[in-house]
């Protein structure tokens, strides 16, 4: 048995308007992806501008989970930590964990050693292991050990 194929040049053509499509259309979500962490990263800043103890190493190295509720200093850090690591994590996954295109894009290292004692001791017991992916774990113990 065999098998005849023509191919017009309106078959090439729309194979290359296809193939053109689709490339372009994944140029604009990966420029889209990188415009929102970018965009997080900035809010991210303006926090801590606003609030520069959430950035101090002296503040990070006070915190413990069995904070006082009313505290209003810790009540933030945590929320602030929260949304970091929900951050570190986009990060991470956008550059497919790997390190050397996550450090030239942000002082990760830095951020995950400052915050070291909320990864390691979150408001709810295990909050941090089980709130993310495993590849995101590894990658922060990477830092840590």
């Amino acid at each position: 048995m065999q098998f005849s194929f023509d191919i017009t040049s309106t078959t090439i053509a729309s194979i290359t308007s296809i193939v053109i499509s689709t490339s372009i259309s994944l140029w604009i979500t990966k420029v889209n992806k990188r415009k929102s962490l970018d965009e997080q990263l900035d809010a991210i800043l303006k926090i801590a501008l606003q609030y520069p103890y959430l950035e101090s190493s002296h503040f990070t190295g006070s915190w413990t989970s069995a904070f006082d509720t009313n505290d209003e200093k810790y009540l933030r850090y945590d929320v602030y930590c929260t949304l970091l690591f929900n951050y570190l994590s986009r990060v991470a996954e956008h550059h497919k964990y790997k390190k050397h295109k996550v450090e030239s894009y942000i002082a990760i290292k830095d951020w995950i050693r400052l915050h070291r004692k909320y990864w390691e001791d979150p408001t709810s017991s295990y909050e941090n292991v089980d709130s993310y992916d495993h590849a995101f774990v590894d990658f922060v113990k990477g830092y840590l050990n």
